[in-house]
């Protein structure tokens, strides 16, 4: 069977590790990757299926906002990914997005973001980049989804979410399907097809856990 080609969406510049991970393990569950940096009009290659990995934050102009918050911001990735999540659209292909790429999910199909966090939800999150490596946090499945089947039979499940912005308004069209201990949306879904998914934890960086393989594994299949 022909391996369903997967376009990734990462840093235009840099994050290379990051890349030689998500290119692993897109092989390793099944697809053929391929790193996107250039806009749909520029690349000849059909794809059957767009991810799009964690980043900085997304500029707050993009959902019709005003800087609440100052950030490191990064202006030709949000129009690099706007421009994907519409070919995607058009072409009714699966899209996962991960961390910052549920937030541009979100945003990009009428949602928007906190800018900030409560102080309490965050009170104990490390900064260090050691403490980012090892820090999990409880989150809560809510009804039938993609990734409650992946980590079925739990209700609930670790994961390495640590991103201090986060859905405030869902986008019409999706329902959350996972959240905080403390609240806040840890995942969302398309309420129809094709799959529309998005994760607010790193999975790419849990792959030595089977429900975190099976994530990938599952949503690859869907673009086939």
């Amino acid at each position: 069977m022909t391996r369903p080609v997967i376009g990734y969406v990462t840093a235009p510049k840099g994050d290379i590790l990051l890349s030689v991970l998500v290119d692993a393990v897109i092989r390793l569950s099944g697809g053929k990757p391929v790193r996107v940096k250039r806009e749909p009009d520029t690349v000849a290659r059909r794809f059957d299926g767009l991810i799009l990995m964690g980043g900085l934050d997304i500029h707050p102009s993009r959902y019709d906002a005003s800087i609440e918050v100052e950030s490191l911001f990064d202006p030709d990735r949000d129009a690099l990914e706007t421009s994907w999540l519409q070919h995607a659209k058009d072409h009714d292909l699966p899209v996962m997005g991960v961390c910052r790429g549920l937030q541009m999910l979100n945003v990009f199909y009428g949602g928007d973001l906190h800018q900030t966090l409560d102080p309490d939800m965050t009170r104990d999150w490390p900064n260090g980049p050691i403490g980012y490596a090892f820090f999990r946090k409880p989150i809560t499945l809510t009804g039938e989804s993609l990734l409650a089947d992946s980590v079925a039979p739990h209700e609930s499940v670790w994961v390495n979410s640590l991103h201090r912005r986060a859905v405030r308004k869902l986008a019409p069209g999706f329902h959350a399907i996972a959240c905080g201990e403390r609240g806040g949306v840890q995942a969302i879904q398309s309420d129809t097809a094709p799959l529309r998914l998005g994760v607010q934890f790193h999975p790419e960086l849990l792959v030595y856990r089977r429900d975190m393989r099976r994530l990938f594994r599952t949503f690859i299949k869907q673009c086939q």
